[in-house]
C-alpha cells in the first residue's frame, strides 16, 4: 500500500478414548489402534518416541485442579492425552513475561474436551494450547472460555492451537458466546473455530470501561457459521454501546472467514482505535462494520464474492477518522451492502442509545474494488422523516481503483449530498454507470489495466503506477489455525477448494 503523505496512521486418527473411573477418581485411559502403511519401507530400527513434553503430567480432573493450585511462574501442566468429560477448568496464577504459566496436551491435539465442559482464566501470562473442544457444549450460562474468573480477568494471557468444532448449546437455551476476553493485552491465535450454530456471537471483547483493552487477535480460521439471527454468523465483536466512543486498540489481522453466511456483520465494532488488517473473506455474506467508533483502520483486507447474494458487503463505516486503506473488494451483490458505505447520522445520539453517530473525516485510499454491484454509497439510511438527517462530512478518495460492471447503481452513489472538504486524487474509475464523474479533478476514467487471474481474482501490471494499491496476496488456508490439524482437514470439512468459483 502506497504511503497517505498527507496523514499520520497513528494506531496503534488414530486413538479412540475413554473416560472411566478408578478408586473414586476421574483418569484418562487411552485405547491404541494400530495403522498400518502399506508404503511405508521397512527399516533396520523404528525410529525414537518423540520427547515427551517437559512439565508436571496431569491424568484426572483431581490432579489437574491440584496443579494448578500449586503453579509458580515458568510451570507447565501437561494434560494426558484421551477424552476429558464434563471438564470445568479454573486456570489461574501469576506468570511473568519470561516465565509464563503454560497449560498444554501430551501431543498437540491429543487432549479430546467433551460434555458439558468451560475454561475460565484468570492472572497474569497464561498460556492455554492444544485443547480440542467438541462432542457437548458450555456448562457455563451464557459463557465458555472466558479470560476472566469471579470478575478477576485475565491480562497477558494467551489461548493458542485451540479447536472448538460445533461445540454449541441448544439455541432454546439461551446465548452462547464461545470466546470471551476481559481484561487486557490478551492473545487468540492459530485457533480453528468451525460450525458455531448456537445464539450470539463467536468471540466477543468485553469493555465494562473506557480503558484500552491492546487485544491481539491473529492467525486464527473462522469456518462454517449460517445465518440463524440474533448475532448470527458474527465472529467478533469489538465492544458495545456503551463504550463505543472510547479506544478498545484490539488488533484483529491475519485471518481467515471462510463460509460466513450471516446477516450482515462478519467483524462488528463498537469502539475506536483498533486496527483490522490483512484478513481473508473467502464465501463470506457479510462485512467488516464500525457500527459506532472512531479512529479505527481497516486495512489490506480480502473480501472475495460470495454464494448467497443477500449480505454480501465489503466495509461499512459510522463514525469520525475512521480510514480505509488497501483493500480489495470483489463480487459484491445488489441483494447485499455496498463495497464501502457511509452511513448517515442522528443528531442526537448517545452512549447506550444505539443509534448512528455522525461519520466525518473518512480517508479512503488505495483501495481496488471490482465488479461490485454497488461500490460506494454515501448516505446510507438517509431519511428526512426520521432522524437520520445529519449527512456526511469530509471525504477523501485517494488512488483507489474500480472497475464496475453492468449495474445501473452509481460508481459513487450519493443518498445526501455529503459536506464539508471532499478530496479527489489519483482515482482511476472504469465501466459501470460513472454519471458525471469524470468531470471531477482527482477521477480519471480511463482502464487500469487490472487483468484476470487463473484463480479468478484481478491484478495490477508490473509498472503500473497503482500496483502498490495491493501489497500481499490473499491468506492461504495453511497460513491459520492450528499446525496439528493439517493432517485432520477431512474429519473438520477442510477442503483446499478455490476462493472464488467460476
Amino acid at each position: 500500500m502506497k504511503a497517505v503523505s498527507t496523514l499520520a496512521l497513528v494506531f496503534f486418527i488414530g486413538v479412540g478414548i475413554l473416560s472411566c473411573s478408578k478408586n473414586g477418581e476421574d483418569y484418562v485411559e487411552k485405547e491404541e489402534t494400530i495403522i498400518k502403511d502399506p508404503d511405508k519401507k521397512p527399516v533396520d530400527d523404528d525410529p525414537p518416541p518423540p520427547d515427551e513434553p517437559t512439565g508436571r503430567l496431569v491424568t484426572s480432573k483431581a490432579e489437574l485442579n491440584t496443579a494448578i493450585a500449586e503453579v509458580a511462574p515458568g510451570d507447565i501442566i501437561v494434560m494426558k492425552d484421551g477424552v476429558w468429560r464434563d471438564l470445568d477448568i479454573i486456570f489461574t496464577g501469576n506468570g511473568t513475561k519470561e516465565k509464563p504459566i503454560t497449560l498444554k496436551t501430551q501431543s498437540p491435539g491429543g487432549v479430546v474436551i467433551s460434555g458439558r465442559s468451560s475454561l475460565q482464566m484468570s492472572g497474569e501470562y497464561l498460556v492455554v494450547d492444544g485443547l480440542h473442544f467438541k462432542d457437548g457444549y458450555s456448562s457455563l450460562p451464557s459463557y465458555f472460555i472466558k479470560f476472566n474468573y469471579k470478575a478477576a480477568p485475565a491480562h497477558h494471557s494467551r489461548l493458542t492451537n485451540v479447536v472448538i468444532s460445533g461445540y454449541n448449546r441448544p439455541r432454546e437455551d439461551g446465548a452462547d458466546v464461545w470466546i470471551s476476553l476481559f481484561g487486557t493485552n490478551n492473545t487468540v491465535d492459530h485457533c480453528f473455530f468451525q460450525g458455531k450454530t448456537s445464539n450470539s456471537v463467536l468471540l466477543i471483547v468485553w469493555r465494562a470501561t473506557n480503558e484500552a483493552n491492546y487485544h491481539h487477535i491473529h492467525h486464527n480460521y473462522f469456518k462454517d457459521m449460517p445465518s440463524i439471527g440474533a448475532g448470527g454468523a458474527t465472529a467478533i465483536r469489538i465492544g458495545d454501546g456503551v463504550q463505543a466512543l472510547s479506544a478498545s486498540r484490539t488488533t484483529v489481522e491475519a485471518n481467515i472467514f471462510e463460509n460466513m453466511l450471516g446477516i450482515g456483520k462478519i467483524i462488528n465494532i463498537k469502539s475506536g482505535g483498533n486496527i483490522i488488517k490483512n484478513n481473508t473473506f473467502i464465501n463470506a455474506s457479510g462485512s467488516i462494520c464500525v457500527r459506532q467508533g472512531n479512529g479505527n483502520l481497516i486495512a489490506e483486507n480480502y473480501i472475495l464474492p460470495a454464494e448467497n447474494p443477500s449480505y454480501t458487503g465489503g466495509i461499512l463505516i459510522i463514525g469520525e477518522d475512521n480510514i480505509i486503506s488497501g483493500n480489495y473488494i470483489q463480487g459484491t451483490r445488489a441483494k447485499g451492502k455496498a463495497a464501502i458505505v457511509l452511513y448517515e447520522g442522528e443528531p442526537d445520539n448517545y452512549p447506550g442509545k444505539g443509534g448512528y453517530y455522525p461519520t466525518k473525516n473518512v480517508l479512503i485510499a488505495n483501495n481496488t474494488l471490482i465488479d461490485n454491484d454497488k461500490n460506494i454509497l454515501i448516505g446510507q439510511y438517509y431519511n428526512q422523516t426520521s432522524e437520520m438527517i445529519v449527512p456526511v462530512e469530509n471525504i477523501t478518495y485517494k488512488e483507489n481503483v474500480i472497475i464496475g460492471n453492468s449495474s445501473t447503481v452509481p460508481v459513487i452513489q450519493v443518498l445526501d449530498e455529503p459536506i464539508g472538504n471532499i478530496q479527489y486524487e489519483g482515482n482511476i474509475f472504469f465501466k459501470g454507470n460513472l454519471n458525471s464523474l469524470g468531470d471531477i479533478p482527482g477521477i480519471s476514467i480511463e482502464d487500469p489495466q487490472l487483468y484476470k487471474g487463473a484463480d479468478g481474482m484481478y491484478y495490477y501490471p508490473t509498472g503500473s503506477a497503482l500496483e502498490g494499491n495491493i501489497i500481499r496476496s490473499p491468506l492461504k488456508r495453511t497460513d491459520v489455525g492450528p499446525s496439528w490439524i493439517k493432517d485432520r482437514w477431512p474429519e473438520l470439512g477442510i477442503e483446499d477448494t478455490p476462493y472464488i468459483k467460476q
